[in-house]
C-alpha cells in the first residue's frame, strides 16, 4: 500500500515501529503473565502531526491530481456500492425465485444454491474497504487447519458499522465457512437489504433489553434449534460488547469499577447471554460421543429398501446432521484494530473518503470444551478475561503497531480480475433477468387475458 503521509514525523515513527518489531523477534512469548489487577501499558503521548490513516484523502494528497481524483471517485464509489443494495439485491432474488421449489423437495442443494450467493454479496460488502485502499491483516493464531471448516462460536469487539465488512472480508478466504456463517445482529438491521437477504439465509436479528432478554434468549435458542443443524452452519458470529465500544465504555467503566470488575480503555465488559444461550443450545455435551454413535448406528441397515431410502435421504439432505447434530468446537476470539483507535465507518469504506490504511485482525483459538457456559459466574469471569487480553493487545497495538511483539501480519488479497468480474457477472445477470421476468409475465398475462379476446 502506498504511504500517502509526507510527514517525516510520521515516516520517523513508521521506520521506529518497524525496528522495534524486527529487534523484538523470537525475543519474546505471545503473551506475558499480567495479573488483573496490574493497569494496562502507558500509551506515549499522540504528537501534533496526524498520523497516518486519521486524515481524508483529500487532505492527504500530494498533488492536485490526486486531489481531485479524490473528489472525482466519491460519486463513481458511491453508485457503485448502491448497486450492491439494489441491482445486486434484485439480482439476487431474480436468482432465488427459480430455486424455491427445492427448499422443500431437495433441501441441500437449495442451501449449496444459496450459499454461493450469499458469499457472492457478502464479498461484495468486503470489497469496499479494500478496493479504497484498507488493507486487512491478519494476526494471531493459525485458524487455517483447526477451525475453519469446524462449528465454532466467533467473538468480535465491537466499534463500529465498519466492523461488519472488515469480517466479510477476512471470511472470503476460509473456504465453505463463508457461505455456513449464522450472524446475530441487531434487529435494527433487519429491514435493510442486507438483512432480509440475511434473515433468508438464517441470520438472527435480536431484541436488546432488560425487558425482552429471557424471552429474546429462548427465541434464539429455538432459532438455532431451527436452523443450525437443518442448514449445515458452521460459523456463530456475535458481538458480546452489545452495542458500539464508544457508547458503552463510559456505563462499563463505572460497572466494572462499582463491582471490582477490570477496567477496560478500548473494549467494554462484554454481555455472556447470547454466548450461554448458543453453547447451551448448540455447544458441547456430555452425550456428543454416544449420539454420534447411535445416529451412525441408526444409518446402517442390511435392508435394501433402507439402504436406498438412506441415499436418497443423503442426496436429498444431510439428515445425519440433524440426527448427530455435532456441536460447537471451538470459540473464535477476534480482535478488530484499526489506525491510531479511531475506527472507520461502513460510509468511509463505501465511499473511500479517509486516507488508505491497514486494519488488523487478531485471532485467538479456544476449544469450546473448555469454556464454563454451565455456571454464568464462570462464564463471566472468563469471558471478561478474554476482553481484558483484548484490551491489553489493543493498548500495545496503538503504541507499537502490532499485537505481540515480533510478529508479522498477514494480507488478506482479493484478485482485482476477479473483482471486475464478479461485477460484471451480476450486471449482466440483473439485465438479463429483467428481459426475461418481463417476457414471462407479459406471455403469462396474455395467456390468461386470451380467452376475453384481450390478449397481446
Amino acid at each position: 500500500m502506498i504511504d500517502t503521509d509526507t510527514s517525516p514525523f510520521s515516516r520517523e515513527n513508521e521506520m521506529r515501529s518497524r525496528s522495534r518489531s524486527r529487534s523484538r523477534s523470537g525475543s519474546q512469548g505471545r503473551r506475558g503473565s499480567r495479573s488483573q489487577s496490574n493497569p494496562l501499558p502507558a500509551i506515549p503521548p499522540v504528537r501534533d502531526y496526524k498520523q497516518l490513516g486519521s486524515r481524508t484523502k483529500f487532505a492527504a494528497a500530494e498533488s492536485w491530481t490526486d486531489r481531485f481524483l479524490s473528489i472525482f471517485l466519491i460519486p463513481f464509489r458511491a453508485a457503485i456500492c448502491f448497486s450492491n443494495v439494489s441491482v445486486f439485491f434484485l439480482a439476487y432474488f431474480g436468482f432465488m425465485i427459480p430455486m424455491l421449489w427445492a427448499r422443500n423437495a431437495w433441501p441441500r442443494l437449495y442451501w449449496f444454491y444459496e450459499g454461493k450467493l450469499y458469499r457472492w454479496l457478502q464479498a461484495f460488502i468486503g470489497y469496499w474497504g479494500y478496493t479504497a485502499g484498507y488493507d486487512v491483516y491478519e494476526f494471531g493464531d493459525d485458524i487455517s487447519g483447526d477451525c475453519v471448516d469446524e462449528r465454532t462460536v466467533v467473538i468480535i469487539n465491537h466499534q463500529s458499522t465498519a466492523d461488519v465488512p472488515i469480517m466479510m472480508a477476512t471470511l472470503q478466504n476460509k473456504g465453505v465457512t463463508s457461505r455456513k456463517t449464522l450472524w446475530l445482529m441487531d434487529v435494527m438491521f433487519r429491514w435493510t437489504p442486507f438483512g432480509i437477504i440475511g434473515s433468508m439465509h438464517g441470520d438472527y436479528f435480536i431484541q436488546q433489553g432488560k425487558a425482552t432478554r429471557d424471552k429474546e434468549l429462548g427465541r434464539l435458542k429455538r432459532h438455532l434449534r431451527e436452523v443450525y443443524w437443518d442448514r449445515d452452519r458452521r460459523w456463530v458470529l456475535l458481538f458480546p460488547e452489545g452495542g458500539f465500544y464508544y457508547k458503552r465504555v463510559e456505563t462499563s467503566q463505572e460497572y466494572g469499577k462499582k463491582n471490582g470488575f477490570p477496567h477496560l480503555l478500548y473494549t467494554t465488559l462484554p454481555r455472556q447471554g447470547a454466548v450461554k444461550a448458543i453453547m447451551e443450545e448448540i455447544g458441547p455435551r456430555h452425550d456428543s460421543s454416544s449420539s454420534s454413535d447411535e445416529g451412525t448406528t441408526r444409518t446402517r441397515s442390511t435392508s435394501k429398501l433402507k439402504l436406498l431410502k438412506d441415499t436418497v435421504d443423503a442426496i436429498r439432505e444431510k439428515k445425519y446432521l440433524k440426527e448427530t447434530r455435532p456441536p460447537i468446537k471451538y470459540v473464535l476470539d477476534v480482535t478488530i484494530a484499526y489506525p491510531n483507535g479511531v475506527p472507520l465507518s461502513l460510509a468511509t469504506c463505501a465511499i473511500g473518503t479517509r486516507e488508505t490504511c491497514d486494519i488488523a485482525v487478531n485471532y485467538k483459538l479456544y476449544k469450546a470444551e473448555t469454556v464454563p457456559f454451565h455456571d454464568d459466574t464462570e462464564l463471566r469471569d472468563w469471558m471478561y478475561e478474554v476482553y481484558r487480553q483484548k484490551d491489553e493487545m489493543l493498548a500495545n497495538y496503538y503504541a507499537k503497531g502490532v499485537f505481540h511483539d515480533g510478529e508479522e501480519g498477514t494480507r488478506v488479497e482479493f484478485s482485482w480480475a476477479k473483482i471486475i468480474g464478479q461485477y460484471a457477472f451480476w450486471f449482466g445477470s440483473f439485465i438479463a433477468q429483467y428481459y426475461i421476468y418481463k417476457y414471462v409475465l407479459f406471455r403469462g398475462l396474455g395467456l390468461l387475458l386470451t380467452p376475453f379476446g384481450l390478449g397481446f
